[in-house]
């Protein structure tokens, strides 16, 4: 008898996440000074203006021989802690920067990129992915492997984070509860 939900068990083979966020780029950010840096905002705020596209995951440390050793189908499954290759945002809002004109001062909308918009997205490079396996029952090296629907940030699926992906892919005929 499983314990839990069954759900297929993910494998690192670089397909993507699931993406997260929605892509409203006609919002305003904020109204600034002119040439002034952007005043980035925390992922959490900026998940509903921002789109965080479903980007392959590719891991960041190469498969070592002993992680080659656990295979689904031959190919290597993910584990707990498992990283990926940054989540960029591929959308952009705008920053109203005030600037002179004369003698008053006209707003100039200049549209930005969200990643450099994000405190998470450290400047525009994205933020990172970690898997956090739901299991509680199925080990591989003595750690949880990840399923379908297990986060990539800390916290539930879908509302995980810095990053509210979830394991998009995996293998369709070997089930983990």
């Amino acid at each position: 008898m499983a314990f839990g939900f069954l759900k297929p068990v993910a494998s690192l083979n670089g397909l993507p996440c699931s993406g997260h966020g929605l892509c409203l780029p006609s919002t305003i950010h904020s109204v600034q000074s002119c040439g002034s840096p952007p005043i980035p905002y925390s992922i959490v705020i900026k998940e509903f203006t921002c789109w965080w596209p479903p980007t392959p995951m590719i891991p960041i440390f190469p498969v070592t021989p002993l992680r080659a050793t656990v295979l689904v189908n031959r190919i290597p499954i993910m584990l707990l802690g498992d990283t990926f290759t940054p989540h960029i945002a591929a959308c952009t809002n705008i920053i109203v920067y005030m600037c002179p004109c004369g003698k008053a001062m006209c707003p100039t909308p200049t549209p930005i990129p969200c990643s450099t918009l994000t405190i998470e997205d450290s400047g525009g490079i994205g933020h990172i992915r970690i898997v956090m396996a739901t299991t509680l029952t199925v080990y591989a090296l003595k750690l949880p492997i990840a399923r379908i629907l297990d986060p990539l940030g800390v916290g539930m699926p879908g509302f995980s984070y810095p990053c509210s992906s979830v394991v998009a892919w995996g293998h369709a005929t070997v089930l983990s509860s």
